[in-house]
């Protein structure tokens, strides 16, 4: 009765430790072109201007002038100017920080690092010059060859809108 109690105790055992053993997926990432070093240094880059950008918004208000300082036109004109610029510089900061945030998203999801239009490698060396990029250098110099060739059709990235509609107002 001893060997029984010993066998069973070593069945037990052995599916015990297979039953704990669980095996990971293979997940297949479409960006396998770069490695999870390079992917690891983009991340970086991007979460640093992510945090660059945040960062930056919360010392904005300390460049304004107090609208009781404005006795002058000319400087209440030069203040709105400068609230104009200012203005226009958070929104391309704002379209900025879409993309970083969708470029973290396709890490996440093993698809950064891949083209848009035809999904071929974008190359380490076009990520770390441009981290958001979404479409190969060959494919980008065709979308903007198409854009130099057609100005009134091209659309603003930041409105949405021709030239034509922006000249409507």
């Amino acid at each position: 009765m001893a060997k029984t109690t010993k066998a069973t105790k070593a069945k037990k055992t052995a599916k015990a430790k297979t039953e704990t053993k669980v095996e990971t997926p293979v997940i297949h990432r479409m960006n396998d072109h770069l490695s999870d070093k390079e992917i690891a240094i983009l991340k970086d880059k991007l979460l640093a201007e992510k945090e660059r950008i945040l960062n930056k918004d919360q010392d904005q208000d300390k460049y304004y002038l107090d609208k009781n300082e404005l006795f002058d036109p000319v400087d209440e004109a030069s203040a709105n100017i400068q609230a104009s610029t200012e203005l226009r510089f958070r929104n391309r900061e704002n379209f900025y920080l879409k993309k970083i945030e969708k470029a973290l998203g396709k890490i996440e999801t093993g698809e950064y690092g891949v083209c848009n239009e035809n999904d071929c490698e974008i190359s380490f060396v076009r990520l770390n010059a441009r981290p958001t990029a979404e479409l190969c250098i060959e494919c980008k110099e065709e979308a903007e060859s198409e854009e130099k060739g057609n100005f009134f059709q091209k659309k603003s990235k930041s409105l949405g809108k021709t030239m034509q509609e922006i000249g409507r107002r």
